[in-house]
């Protein structure tokens, strides 16, 4: 197993993000902040609980510092991004050679924090009429954390995302090389049971696969497996520094322009030069 050591670290500054559900009237809110995690992962061959309790080996064996816990979907996220906005291609970056089988492991298929559970009342598959989406309460370890909503799997591109819990908000079937848009999204609408829980729960992982037509592998953004299945190619990346961050929650029952004025007010000390930006998010949801 590597040791801290050997494993090259590097820093990941965090903007500001926001996701704005409207028919929910609920608004969700990360700050800046930073974390120093490791270019490539720590392949395991083991579930997500399991992993979890070899990552506490490692920390107590020292292999690890104290403090070190798997990235969020949101942090990989942020990684890709990281580079989309330099306009280079993320699945070439150092960062995800072990996604695409490039590196010395061999292909990793990465866990993260991040979780999906079915909320009650909505198992079975059942999607919001409305939406044509299906509501998931977002995990962040055992933690809930909120109610959003996700589009349907199959391997469609993923065209947005939410920036604060790292999954897809809008996907869209596209012939390849579909440019400028660098991951897939999978998702499971009827995950079996997790003993561990007692919910119907699905991990949030990052891996590569090859899909029709395309000569490469692309990114994909896995929420179609529970967190107790395990392959011999699992395992996650470390974040050695950097604690998960809090998230802001805007909440209301009455329309979503309050639910604007609530969000303006909240960061109208520290955004003063961003507001222009925001202004625009908001205008989506007119």
């Amino acid at each position: 197993m590597a040791a801290l050591t050997e494993v090259k670290l590097e820093t990941l500054n965090i903007q500001k993000t926001m996701s704005v559900y409207p028919l929910h009237g609920r608004a969700y809110l990360v700050r800046p902040y930073s974390v120093d995690l490791s270019s490539s992962l720590v392949k395991t061959g083991r579930d997500y609980y399991d992993s979890q309790e070899l990552l506490a080996k490692m920390i107590a064996n020292g292999e690890l510092s104290e403090g070190t816990r798997f990235s969020t979907s949101a942090e990989e996220l942020a990684l890709q991004k990281s580079y989309e906005m330099q306009g280079k291609d993320p699945r070439k970056a150092e960062e995800f050679k072990d996604h695409m089988g490039k590196g010395k492991q061999g292909y990793v298929w990465g866990y993260t924090l991040t979780g999906l559970r079915v909320p009650e009342g909505w198992q079975n598959g059942k999607k919001d009429t409305g939406t044509n989406k299906y509501p998931r309460i977002v995990l962040l370890g055992d933690e809930e954390k909120d109610l959003i909503q996700v589009p349907e799997g199959g391997g469609k591109v993923i065209v947005e995302y939410d920036d604060v819990f790292g999954v897809a908000t809008e996907v869209r079937g596209m012939p390849f090389p579909h440019k400028g848009y660098n991951a897939h999204w999978h998702f499971n609408p009827s995950p079996r049971l997790d003993e561990k829980t007692g919910h119907y729960d699905v991990a949030v992982g990052r891996r590569g696969d090859w899909h029709h037509g395309e000569d490469a592998r692309c990114l994909n953004v896995g929420a179609d497996y529970g967190r107790w299945l395990a392959g011999s190619y699992d395992g996650f990346r470390p974040v050695v520094r950097g604690s998960v961050p809090e998230i802001e929650v805007v909440d209301s029952n009455v329309d979503i322009e309050q639910v604007r004025q609530e969000i303006e007010k909240k960061l109208r000390a520290d955004i003063a030069t961003e507001l222009r930006p925001l202004k625009t998010l908001f205008e989506k949801y007119k």
